[in-house]
């Protein structure tokens, strides 16, 4: 395991210039700024440090660490001091590195100023978590005062100002424009965790792949509650997740937030909208998760699916786990901001991946990523369903697929038995064209086989009593785990 403490050259330090620190999840940032920044700079105390974060998770999170606060706004004391309408150090005795979001020190900046008395003037360095949420989170309001307030305040060298990102492309994309310098503290990129298996999707694929190709539990990060909601319909055993400033954020939700924060882990269960407790295996969630949250191993997450295709939120969200992962999905998906001429840099970066999708030697994209992926290019596993598969799958998996966990109480409802729950079975396949042949020759057998044999559903005749009578009856229960080409479904097709 290697630490950032053991890259950084403070004697490079520029108080006029942008210093930054390149570095991937769990190479030790936050513990790096919280004991030995100040300790090798012993002229500046702690209290005359502010520690920026992109999140208010992060700031939760972050308060535990040891010779860290949590700022508020309400304690106008420490803000006095820092402008130096107090002189008396009695106010902040005990005060450690003040940790605050975004928009707490551009409400300093905007709303907390003092008539004749300079700005944060007693502040001697600032640090930027996730700097790159100065170019990526422009919905903060005054987010480009803020970037003209850093600019100014390089300008005059009497600051230290430092940003932390495993992403630096994002900063160098829009330095020009900023009109500010950046000075590396260290050259490269320092990453402890790697991916073992990259795929490449597009956003109508992602129910398949979660619930017919994927072990252990998966993270998915979408661009709205609405796409949310569209995957949580299709993947049983999930839930969504989002900010608490959403309108739409529930109790339960907040219940497996505090959860993470507490434990970095996932709860084993949740409270579904229909009010029963199910067995929570896939966690949906916006951009809302995609700094902040630490996972550990134990708690079992093994996949994440990035429904953002660009570098920066690719990077951030697989760095929530503090381990290798086994599976990273990249899915192509519609987002309205690549329509913006404020998201430039985003929908380039998505461009690429198109540009991917329709042409494997074209790299760009993975060039970007590959630092995060345990294989050479060659290694990329590219999977699109066709609309017509989609549908059908999307079918199965809803009403057919039996849920991880479920009891044999309610097992009874997926059981297929019924002439009406084959026939609609059939009629589905025929409606997705599934199979090339007269109708009269798609019968259920042929189906079944199908799905078993291309379509990777496992699938379990069995006999027994329903509602006092013996059936024979079929349940589609898992994936059979073999690879799916979509080529030799084609020709499947053509042959049964």
């Amino acid at each position: 395991m290697e630490y950032i403490k053991d890259y950084i050259n403070l004697t490079v330090l520029d108080k006029r210039k942008f210093n930054l620190i390149c570095s991937g999840t769990g190479t030790g940032k936050t513990y790096y700024i919280a004991n030995e920044f100040r300790h090798q700079l012993p002229s500046i105390k702690p209290h005359e440090i502010i520690f920026v974060a992109s999140r208010s998770l992060i700031v939760e999170q972050q308060n535990k660490v040891k010779g860290i606060s949590k700022f508020s706004l309400k304690n106008k004391n420490i803000i006095s001091y820092w402008h130096g309408e107090i002189d008396s150090l009695d106010v902040i005795r005990n005060a450690g590195i003040q940790i605050m979001t975004y928009d707490k020190i551009i409400n300093i900046l905007s709303k907390r100023n003092i008539e004749g008395l300079e700005t944060l003037s007693k502040v001697k360095a600032i640090v930027f978590d996730e700097c790159h949420t100065l170019f990526s989170d422009t919905f903060i309001k005054d987010m480009e005062m803020l970037k003209v307030w850093i600019r100014d305040t390089l300008y005059t060298g009497k600051k230290i100002i430092i940003g932390l990102t495993a992403t630096p492309s994002i900063i160098k994309y829009y330095q020009k424009e900023w009109g500010v310098s950046i000075n590396k503290l260290n050259e490269e990129i320092l990453i402890n965790y790697k991916v073992k298996q990259l795929h490449c999707t597009n956003f109508d694929t992602i129910p398949y792949i979660v619930t017919t190709q994927l072990e252990g539990k998966t993270l998915i990060m979408c661009y709205s509650y609405r796409q949310c909601k569209e995957l949580k319909k299709k993947i049983p055993n999930s839930t969504i997740l989002i900010s608490k400033s959403n309108k739409n954020f529930t109790k339960e939700m907040d219940n497996i937030r505090q959860y993470i924060i507490n434990f970095e882990s996932l709860p084993d269960t949740f409270i579904d909208d229909d009010g029963e407790e199910k067995e929570l295996n896939v966690l949906i969630t916006t951009s809302t998760m995609r700094e902040g949250l630490n996972l550990r191993e134990y708690s079992g997450v093994r996949n994440v699916i990035c429904c953002f295709s660009d570098e920066l939120h690719v990077t951030q969200f697989v760095g929530r786990a503090r381990y290798s992962i086994d599976n990273l999905i990249v899915a192509d998906t519609y987002i309205n901001a690549d329509n913006s001429s404020t998201n430039i840099y985003l929908s380039n970066c998505r461009k690429k991946f198109k540009n991917y999708m329709r042409n494997k030697d074209n790299t760009s994209w993975f060039d970007s990523i590959s630092h995060l992926v345990d294989h050479d290019v060659y290694g990329v596993k590219r999977f699109i369903l066709t609309h017509d598969e989609n549908k059908f799958i999307d079918y199965i998996n809803c009403k057919w697929l039996v849920p991880k966990g479920i009891s044999e109480r309610e097992l009874d409802k997926y059981k297929i038995y019924k002439k009406e729950h084959k026939d609609e079975i059939v009629d589905m396949a025929i409606k997705c064209r599934l199979l090339k042949l007269y109708l009269y020759k798609i019968t259920f057998n042929k189906v079944i086989n199908l799905m078993k044999n291309s379509l990777g559903y496992m699938i379990e005749s069995k006999q027994g009593t329903i509602d006092k009578k013996r059936h024979t009856y079929k349940l589609v229960v898992d994936f059979d785990e073999e690879k799916i080409n979509l080529e030799e479904t084609k020709d499947d097709n053509r042959n049964l």
